[in-house]
């Protein structure tokens, strides 16, 4: 019997959700972590995808490098994807009004598609994927994923 998630795998318009789910402590755990040291901000995240219809989402890991980009340095990453104006204030807005404790906002950055997701109401808050990925650090190798910023 297949489950939703099987279903989706094979339709490559809604990987981004399955993506988001596999990874969604590390994701977390970047939110909060640039959250505490940026301010308000976005995760943007580039995963290494070639075929999204050969993923086994459960099975298979996805390489993908993930950081945060606080409230000033989005409108220039914006700019440089050829979004248009009012697409960017609506994204600054966004940004500029998002709960970090509650919300996580998320750009997933695949070729030349761009897809943003504002997650919400969601079992753990980005505070709690910090600490549970603090925890368990050898499990999530963070440091192949997430570049750190030099101070």
């Amino acid at each position: 019997m297949l489950t939703k998630d099987s279903i989706w795998q094979s339709s490559s318009c809604n990987w981004q959700s399955l993506f988001i789910r596999e990874n969604f402590l590390s994701l977390g755990h970047t939110a909060w972590q640039g959250f505490i040291i940026q301010g308000q901000g976005i995760v943007v995240c580039h995963p290494d995808v070639e075929d999204t219809r050969s993923i086994n989402w459960s099975l298979d890991l996805v390489e993908y490098k993930a950081h945060f980009l606080n409230e000033l340095e989005v409108a220039v990453y914006l700019q440089l994807l050829n979004l248009q104006d009012r697409e960017i204030a609506l994204l600054i807005d966004k940004v500029h009004n998002y709960d970090p404790k509650t919300e996580l906002l998320l750009l997933i950055k695949e070729d030349s598609s761009i897809y943003i997701n504002l997650l919400q109401n969601m079992a753990i808050s980005p505070a709690e994927c910090f600490q549970q990925v603090q925890q368990r650090q050898s499990e999530f190798q963070l440091d192949r994923f997430t570049p750190r910023r030099n101070s």
